[in-house]
């Protein structure tokens, strides 16, 4: 079991499978992209295979595949399958853009995959092809149609609070929740990129309030390894969830590693302490060896983030490089 020096017991590793993405969303990126890693640089499958073992055998239970887009990387499914034979691995989900789900959604499912999170900050096309820079929202709705039929444990819709059209916006996402097996979460945007605007900040409360002005509101719990609270309209099918890390700091019952895209684990998103296991990886490392490694991070772990604090700060790399 991994337990870290404020114990908290670290059982979800997110792993970053690719820099590259098919989007070019304002808030991640800018419209030129970013300078992608060479490909040797990024950790091949054998290289994650392997460290997810380690990860299991020190007390990973759960892993979450991001990118950049983690479906622009070729054999994923592949990869899914393998990852889902470790033992002690119990719950393999994917974050997306959505954009490619819906052409390998089946093997995905096939291969073991049991929980999809979507990426979607708009439902009107102008403002999605807008934010993403050229996003195809049909195709992503779609997609989700698509998943729906193919029955994957659970699908939440991750919706980023950017701004005053993003408050507009809440009513319609809600919706989804009432006749669809839906999970929409609604997400604080945290001050991390040159995008965010401290006068434009929607808090999560404003999601509770204008929900309550829809309809009557009750608690609702779902199986997830995310710090959401998760509220249900009464006879919906869906809920709907709420992520507050700046006006609701969850860092107290924060259970996660991030390994990149190239291969340094990071014991907190906001902080600049990591670990290089692809070095280790490279010149043979054991499994106790790389065990080691991941409790050496762990240990690393901060008590919080200071995001709080009105200080924007970019990461020393792009969120795609880290893996959200």
């Amino acid at each position: 079991m991994l337990i870290d020096s404020y114990g908290r017991k670290i059982d979800y590793l997110r792993i970053s499978v690719t820099d590259r993405c098919n989007l070019r969303c304002r808030y991640c990126m800018p419209a030129c992209g970013i300078i992608n890693r060479p490909h040797h640089e990024l950790l091949s499958f054998e290289e994650i295979i392997t460290t997810a073992k380690a990860a299991a055998k020190a007390g990973i239970e759960n892993i979450r595949l991001t990118g950049g887009e983690p479906l622009v990387r070729k054999g994923l499914d592949s990869l899914i399958n393998s990852l889902n034979r470790i033992d002690g691995i119990r719950d393999i989900s994917l974050t997306t853009n959505g954009i490619l789900l819906r052409k390998h959604a089946a093997e995905l499912k096939k291969a073991g995959l049991k929980r999809l999170n979507i990426s979607l900050d708009s439902l009107k096309q102008d403002r999605y092809n807008w934010i993403t820079r050229g996003g195809d929202l049909a195709g992503v709705l779609e997609a989700v149609k698509e998943a729906s039929i193919l029955e994957f444990s659970l699908i939440k819709i991750n919706v980023l609070l950017l701004d005053e059209t993003s408050r507009l916006e809440i009513p319609d996402f809600l919706r989804l929740t009432i006749e669809n097996s839906f999970h929409v979460r609604f997400l604080e945007f945290m001050p991390i990129s040159p995008f965010y605007k401290m006068e434009k900040f929607i808090s999560g409360r404003e999601v509770l309030k204008a929900a309550k002005r829809f309809c009557d509101v009750e608690e609702a719990d779902i199986y997830g390894n995310g710090p959401a609270k998760v509220y249900k309209f009464k006879n919906a099918l869906g809920t709907f969830g709420i992520i507050s890390p700046i006006t609701d700091k969850f860092c107290a019952s924060c259970n996660r590693l991030r390994l990149s895209s190239d291969g340094f684990l990071k014991p907190c998103l906001h902080s600049e302490k990591r670990v290089n296991l692809r070095a280790d990886l490279r010149r043979g490392v054991s499994e106790e060896g790389l065990i080691r490694l991941i409790k050496s991070a762990v240990d690393m772990k901060p008590k919080e983030h200071f995001l709080d604090k009105n200080v924007t700060k970019s990461l020393e790399c792009s969120m795609c490089q880290i893996g959200g």
